[in-house]
């Protein structure tokens, strides 16, 4: 049987994988009629790869945005919590600090994480939003409203990218089991053709096995390096 990828085989090594074997077939004129399959598996696994690079990147940007509004969150907290102290003369036995921080106070919710951020922020909205037109309210709900909606935005921008980046990884396996199919495939009409001639044979799949280093050859990696 022939060697296959393993399943976690980047979309990148199986595209140059699939490349090799497409530019093995294209060599021999008895072969040369499955090339194009193999070229089209390449394809394949170069969008794959490119689509990960832009999913990572996004990922990466959706997480900076996060750290970002994290950090612009947990100070306008502090405030709001100094602001509430002030209103009651350093007093937290009474309104209005009962009303917000009776059952956590400004510097915990700073620990929270941040889906509990955004919960704990909408639930000192809804609380402001009882006295629409007090000053407290006047100052603060525009101030945690901007906040909270911006945390709350960057962390599902970065669960958004999760996902994405999930299903990509589904998508890639899929074409990996896709390429292995193709290689018992390839083996078995290689074997129709060179009966018999088992070196030549393993000539075409030379680069789904773990190639070791060659004189001229930089380190020993391989397009199939991590097959099994």
């Amino acid at each position: 049987m022939a060697t296959h990828l393993r399943e976690n085989t980047s979309a990148q090594n199986t595209a140059d994988a699939s490349a090799s074997i497409a530019g093995a077939l294209d060599s021999d004129e008895a072969t040369k009629h499955l090339a194009p399959l193999w070229d089209a598996l390449a394809a394949k696994g170069d969008a794959l790869a490119a689509e990960r690079r832009k999913l990572e990147r996004s990922l990466g940007r959706a997480r900076a945005r996060l750290s970002v509004a994290d950090a612009q969150w947990d100070p306008e907290v502090a405030a709001f919590g100094r602001d509430v102290v002030d209103r009651t003369d350093g007093r937290r036995d009474r309104p209005p600090y009962t009303r917000f921080f009776k059952d956590v106070s400004p510097s915990e919710a700073q620990d929270f994480g941040v889906d509990r951020e955004v919960k704990q922020g909408r639930a000192w909205l809804d609380e402001l939003g009882r006295e629409p037109n007090e000053p407290l309210a006047e100052k603060w709900a525009p101030r945690l409203s901007k906040v909270t909606d911006k945390l709350a935005q960057a962390a599902t921008d970065r669960a958004d990218g999760l996902r994405a980046l999930a299903l990509q990884g589904t998508a890639e396996e899929l074409h990996v089991e896709a390429v292995n199919l193709e290689l018992d495939k390839l083996e078995g009409e290689l074997l129709k053709l060179f009966p018999g001639q088992p070196k030549r044979i393993a000539a075409f799949l030379e680069a789904t096995r773990p190639r070791r280093k060659r004189s001229g050859d930089e380190g020993n990696e391989a397009p199939g390096e991590g097959t099994a």
